[in-house]
């Protein structure tokens, strides 16, 4: 279908200056990195906790 498509466009298509430059899409795969490291420590440390036998943080 997309080979149809790109067959009857006259001429190469512009991207416009708005689009994404990627540099959002570094950002938010940053974010979720940090979230998700930040969410392993607090596992880590939850379980250090039970381990040597302290109250649960949660």
């Amino acid at each position: 279908m997309l080979a149809l498509i790109a067959s009857r466009i006259p001429g190469p298509v512009t991207e416009t200056a708005d689009r994404d430059p990627g540099f959002l899409t570094l950002v938010f795969a940053c974010a979720r990195a940090a979230r998700t490291g930040a969410e392993a420590a607090f596992a880590r440390r939850c379980a250090m906790a039970r381990l040597v036998g302290g109250p649960n943080p949660l």
